[in-house]
């Protein structure tokens, strides 16, 4: 059981280093990323067969404290102290039964049940391998898009052998195959338009060329051994996310962005968020936005995984690999009795691994959470992000391109223009007003634009929202009016523009059903001596 309990405990720490490093390269490459989370399920299957080889220099780290009692010279049994002399025994062992000697064995059960749930993940991994099959021998073989999957192989020096199907069976673009790659496209494929055709083929060659299927299955066979550890879970997920945008980074490198953007989305809308096959599909409502922002940030670095990088990502692992398997993690045993500093010791290199262990769960989990996915949800996402950054052309994209209603409140986070607003990104709010974004329409908890603004003490902001029609003194439930905000929140200059504009000093809003608040009494309380007297000069009165 601690052999197992070892590895478990390796593994974790392997990818809690796949997931940090990951994060230090977050603006980085995505197929840079994509190496070091492969590197790392490479890893965790090899990690039993390391901890098994004769390393010299063994470091030997204790994981449990058992604590074992120091034998005693006699022992008294129960019984013999019942008994008298003359007592009859039998009385004796209906008073004190003997201890069963046969206590259930919690551990064998633990393991069985490991055993049977890993065999069954396993099953239903070679189940959908075996669909996947079953679904390029329905399939048609498609001319034309084996003409253009075979244009862009020679162009873009792929040398994969690879057959495009169309198949009724998907609504998305995949790929699977060993020897010979399968493209399974979608039936409506057919009737696109050839941006579309040339975008879609020109992505699943990319996983051709990076043998991205093979490496899906390796990391799903490693989710099936580790199958108690939330943390290798979400590093799958982090792996297909970014196996995908290594894809994307391809395609745009000779498409339009802001259409192949819009491509995703619409096959999105049409796809199942759960994957009854293992096989990367083109697009899928997990984690959408964060592909559609990546898309469209011309900052964001592209490219394959260079030379220097993979031997990099592959010295490291190995590296890793090595250190974790000369470690050896073990039972340590005190006696009662034994030395305090010993006791010591024991107990904080155990609670050391074991604040590595639950927090390695805890950011496998963090990981891991997935907002549930409707149909607006995708879009909410990428618009809140596109706002929150300034980011036009995504903003055109959906507001232009897709045709949503720009005035569309999102509870807990408001309309584009309250978050452009809030944000400060002048040129967003300019764009979204010109396009006819209402600067007044509310949003419960979170105000409206121009409350947004005068919070932040985005002055040239809120001059903007004034110009266009923003209503001075609105109140929204819950976030008072924008001489109140900025009153409560300390921006003296916007408070200034305020008055210059004629906000009443003296307004109130009654506020949580417990009290009235003016301007002069949120900045009393915030302790705002300038804005205090500024108020007080205006006419406000006690």
């Amino acid at each position: 059981m601690i052999s197992i309990i070892s590895v478990a405990v390796k593994a974790i720490l392997v990818t809690l280093c796949a997931f940090a490093a990951a994060s230090a390269l977050r603006r980085g490459r995505a197929s840079t990323r994509h190496a070091i989370f492969a590197s790392m399920f490479v890893a965790v299957l090899a990690l039993p067969l390391i901890s098994l080889l004769p390393l010299q220099d063994r470091v030997t780290v204790p994981l449990l404290s058992i604590e074992t009692p120091v034998e005693r010279d006699a022992r008294v049994d129960p019984v013999s102290l019942a008994r008298t002399d003359g007592a009859d025994p039998g009385v004796s062992q209906a008073l004190f039964p003997p201890e069963a000697t046969d206590p259930i064995d919690f551990s064998s059960l633990g393991m069985t049940a490991y055993q049977m749930v890993a065999l069954f993940l396993l099953m239903r991994l070679a189940a959908g391998v075996l669909r996947l099959s079953v679904w390029g021998h329905r399939g048609q073989l498609w001319l034309h898009g084996s003409k253009v999957a075979a244009d862009i192989a020679h162009e873009n020096g792929i040398r994969r052998a690879v057959v495009v199907m169309t198949s009724a069976d998907t609504h998305v673009p995949m790929t699977y195959g060993f020897r010979k790659q399968t493209v399974l496209m979608p039936v409506a494929a057919e009737g696109w338009d050839e941006g579309a055709v040339r975008r879609a083929i020109r992505h699943e060659l990319e996983h051709v060329r990076r043998d991205d299927w093979v490496i899906l299955l390796l990391a799903r066979v490693a989710c099936s051994v580790y199958w108690p550890l939330p943390m290798v879970w979400a590093a799958l997920r982090r792996l297909g996310l970014e196996a995908e945008r290594a894809c994307d980074d391809s395609v745009i490198t000779s498409a339009d962005a802001p259409a192949y953007a819009d491509q995703l989305v619409t096959l999105a809308r049409i796809t199942s968020a759960r994957q009854s096959v293992p096989a990367l599909a083109m697009a899928s409502p997990s984690r959408l936005s964060e592909r559609v922002h990546a898309i469209l940030d011309p900052r964001q670095p592209r490219g394959p995984l260079g030379r220097a990088a993979f031997l990099v990502v592959m010295g490291a692992s190995a590296a890793l690999l090595l250190t974790a398997g000369s470690v050896s993690l073990v039972a340590a045993t005190d006696q009662i009795g034994s030395s305090h500093e010993s006791a010591t010791d024991v107990s904080k290199e155990t609670d050391a691994i074991r604040d590595g262990v639950e927090g390695g769960i805890a950011e496998g989990v963090r990981e891991g959470v997935d907002g549930a996915f409707e149909d607006i949800e995708v879009f909410r996402e990428s618009i809140v992000k596109a706002a929150e950054t300034g980011n036009i052309r995504a903003l055109s994209l959906f507001f232009e391109d897709r045709r949503i209603d720009i005035n569309t409140a999102f509870i807990g986070d408001g309309t584009a223009v309250l978050i452009s607003s809030r944000a400060g990104r002048l040129k967003a709010v300019e764009w979204l007003l010109d396009r006819g974004a209402d600067p007044n329409v509310p949003s419960p908890g979170d105000g409206n634009a121009l409350i947004a603004a005068a919070g932040e003490g985005e002055t040239g902001i809120m001059e903007l929202l004034l110009a266009r029609g923003a209503r001075i003194e609105d109140v929204v439930e819950g976030d008072e009016n924008a001489l109140i905000t900025a009153s409560a929140a300390g921006r003296a200059g916007a408070v200034r523009l305020l008055i210059d504009r004629g906000a009443d000093v003296n307004a109130r809003v009654w506020a949580d059903d417990r009290e009235w608040r003016t301007p002069l009494s949120m900045a009393r309380r915030g302790r705002h001596q300038d804005i205090e007297r500024m108020l007080l000069r205006a006419g406000a009165r006690e």
